[in-house]
């Protein structure tokens, strides 16, 4: 399954996210996510390190999105 804003392919963890109003899977990374008002909840036990990374730097806004990107596909 792939990001509908950005195509990138989602994680197992980010694949399982709905929103906590509509119960609709949201179907965004978690970067394209956060720019949104949606709260969305998914698996945990999905949750992989690289997941939990990526949330750490997201809450922190220390990441930009196209490095983390490069460093991830590495």
């Amino acid at each position: 399954m792939r990001c509908l804003s950005c195509d990138r392919e989602l994680t197992d963890y980010e694949s399982t996210k709905k929103s906590i109003f509509s119960g609709d899977y949201v179907q965004l990374c978690q970067w394209c996510l956060q720019d949104t008002d949606c709260i969305a909840l998914g698996n945990p036990s999905l949750m992989t390190d690289a997941d939990d990374d990526l949330l750490d730097l997201l809450e922190d806004n220390a990441v930009d999105f196209d490095d983390w990107r490069n460093d991830s596909e590495d």
